[in-house]
């Protein structure tokens, strides 16, 4: 539990926040702040160990895993895997391999947009450099974004391998949707992300009862194109 102080303060760094700037966003006093990172409660002199609702207000503020702060205040028990140790050699040459061509900034920017979470540029710069380790809910906010197991980040892995991986957690997926709807809303996120927008979107329905009608009526999808292309030849006046 005594590491919930330092995660704390290496969140708030990463943000390039002061004591008192957190505070204030998160409406807690800094010297409250101040005491869950470095672990003691002053008053007391004991160990200082927020409740649940506080560890959900500052995940919030700093759009951090609630669960990663649950278990580092020992609200949550952690399954121990004693024999997969962690290397951050390892790690980096992954984080490269998942980043491709993308630059730092880019890459926070697609975590962002595809996880709802942040992993800061100055965070994914000091990975790269050596200067710190992840914590286990960055690696699920990675594997989560990469679709790969937690195991990818413990071993060197090739294009070919991380493909293998990534294989590996759409089964496990599969598998772990038990019920219709979550398997419809599995192969939805399969959807490309433009088309996923599109058929969200309100004015859209009548076109998808149009279609879903077609389908039950089993008229053939190249003839719907060949009706499209030939109306997009009037319009245009081809």
């Amino acid at each position: 539990m005594g590491n919930l102080g330092e995660l704390l303060r290496r969140i708030r760094l990463s943000k390039d926040w002061s004591v008192r700037e957190a505070a204030k966003k998160m409406g807690i006093s800094p010297s409250y702040l101040s005491s869950l990172e470095k672990g003691i409660d002053p008053r007391t002199g004991k160990y200082s160990n927020p409740k649940p609702d506080i560890l959900r207000l500052i995940a919030k503020t700093y759009d951090y895993p609630l669960e990663e702060l649950m278990q580092a205040a020992g609200h949550l028990n952690e399954e121990m895997e004693p024999d997969r140790s962690f290397d951050l050699t390892v790690f980096v040459s992954n984080l490269n391999l998942i980043m491709g061509d993308m630059s730092i900034e880019e890459f926070s920017a697609d975590i962002k947009k595809k996880t709802g979470y942040t992993i800061s540029t100055k965070q994914i710069r000091s990975y790269i450099n050596g200067d710190i380790e992840p914590f286990p809910g960055t690696i699920n906010i990675l594997s989560n974004y990469a679709r790969v197991t937690p195991d990818f980040w413990y071993c060197f892995n090739t294009k070919d391998t991380l493909e293998q991986e990534r294989k590996k957690y759409e089964e496990n997926l599969i598998k772990s949707t038990d019920n219709k709807t979550a398997k419809e809303y599995y192969q939805f996120t399969k959807l490309q992300e433009d088309l996923r927008n599109w058929i969200l979107r309100e004015e859209s329905q009548p076109y998808l009862k149009l279609f879903m009608t077609a389908c039950m009526k089993k008229i053939d999808p190249e003839k719907i194109k060949s009706w499209l292309d030939k109306l997009d030849e009037t319009n245009t006046g081809g």
